[in-house]
């Protein structure tokens, strides 16, 4: 049995979820109007389809198509990123991370560095099915950009962090490096009809609800 966040945990990812969003969506310099047009949503353990988890991995991205329809009738229709975290692996993270370093700087740095995928993703800056050759260049393209957004957090030591993961990492970079790269397929397109996911326009709650990055530098 994996082992899951609690109530407390999904309060701590929805705090840093909020920051990385802003962090993010400042960094981009986004109107209100695109950051109302980027869908993505965070899920755990407890709310992850069994091909979304992963024991290779910090999270992973998937792009789905998600239709909102009446009978035959499409109401709405959009990309919906899934940002999916492995509880068993990022609890398994922190435990690792020296003091004062803790879950909370981690999953900063984890939803930080995903949505500025998602970003990349959505403003068309990147393409979802770049060839397997080239998604090394731009994870660590993305990487970079994710440690230029968080050098104004002074919350956590991030610094700290980023020489920590950078020492586990070895050749390999991103938010999941630090354990392994993920063997988790590309991220891929598949319809979700609003009666399986019941989905609000924007960021899931995680309270009420419950990383394979593929992009490019965000360097705008």
């Amino acid at each position: 049995m994996r082992p899951r966040f609690e109530a407390g945990h999904l309060r701590m990812i929805e705090h840093a979820r909020r920051q990385a969003e802003r962090l993010v969506w400042g960094f981009y310099a986004l109107s209100e109007r695109e950051g109302e047009r980027i869908h993505y949503e965070v899920k755990t353990l407890r709310d992850l389809l069994p091909e979304e988890v992963t024991d290779e991995a910090l999270a992973h991205l998937v792009c789905y198509d998600f239709v909102r329809r009446v009978g035959s009738h499409v109401l709405q229709r959009y990309e919906l990123y899934r940002i999916c975290l492995q509880d068993h692996r990022l609890l398994e993270a922190a435990r690792a991370l020296p003091r004062p370093l803790g879950l909370r700087a981690l999953l900063l740095y984890v939803l930080t560095h995903e949505l500025v995928h998602v970003v990349r993703f959505a403003q068309k800056l990147q393409r979802i099915d770049l060839p397997p050759d080239e998604r090394a260049a731009e994870e660590a393209a993305v990487e970079r950009t994710t440690w230029k957004v968080l050098a104004r957090v002074r919350a956590h030591p991030m610094e700290q962090l980023r020489d920590f993961l950078s020492s586990r990492a070895g050749s390999v970079v991103g938010a999941d490096a630090c354990l392994a790269y993920p063997s988790v397929p590309p991220l891929r397109d598949r319809t979700i009809s609003e009666a399986r996911l019941p989905v609000s326009a924007h960021a899931c709650d995680l309270l009420s609800e419950a990383f394979d990055p593929r992009s490019a530098s965000g360097e705008r």
